[in-house]
């Protein structure tokens, strides 16, 4: 017997089948592992911003002096979302004016006078004292945000409870 080559007809409706579902299951997947990596990407980013910024904020609180703190807020900027405070050498003289607050998505400091911007994409930051009767521990609130796909946003809410005034 002579054996013909080529494909059934069958063969060729389930190859057709096959390719057809790979191609339409193909954008799909991409548009999700793109998703899903910008997703990380602001994880990354939010988590990353939060972390510097909460060390700075509370390494620099412990040193103030406690008489000194000022919690207020900025025109046009959320409650307690200012802090002011002076760092006491020890030798009773105060060695500059520093500060902590929100303007628009940007955390700045500020060191005598000069600002810079420690974090970008702050939602919000709040500074409150949570008990009444111990003016020397600060509670710090801070949610960060980043944009994702489709103009999703990731947050990260961050709150230290207890920062202790050293001085």
């Amino acid at each position: 017997m002579s054996r013909q080559k080529g494909l059934t007809l069958v063969e060729v409706l389930i190859t057709a089948t096959i390719l057809g579902i790979v191609a339409g299951l193909g954008p799909k997947t991409l548009s999700n592992l793109f998703e899903l990596t910008r997703m990380q990407i602001a994880r990354s980013h939010v988590q990353r911003n939060a972390r510097s910024s909460l060390d700075i904020t509370n390494r620099n609180l412990r040193q103030a002096t406690g008489t000194s703190i000022v919690v207020a807020s900025r025109p046009n900027q959320p409650p307690n979302s200012w802090v002011t405070f002076k760092i006491d050498t020890g030798a009773g003289a105060a060695i500059g004016s520093y500060g902590f607050f929100q303007e628009g998505k940007n955390l700045k400091y500020m060191k005598n006078g000069s600002t810079s911007t420690i974090a970008d994409n702050l939602r919000y930051i709040a500074f409150t004292y949570p008990q009444t009767d111990d003016s020397d521990i600060l509670s710090i609130a801070m949610t960060f945000e980043d944009v994702t796909v489709g103009a999703k946003t990731k947050s990260l809410k961050l709150s230290i409870e207890k920062v202790r005034i050293m001085n």
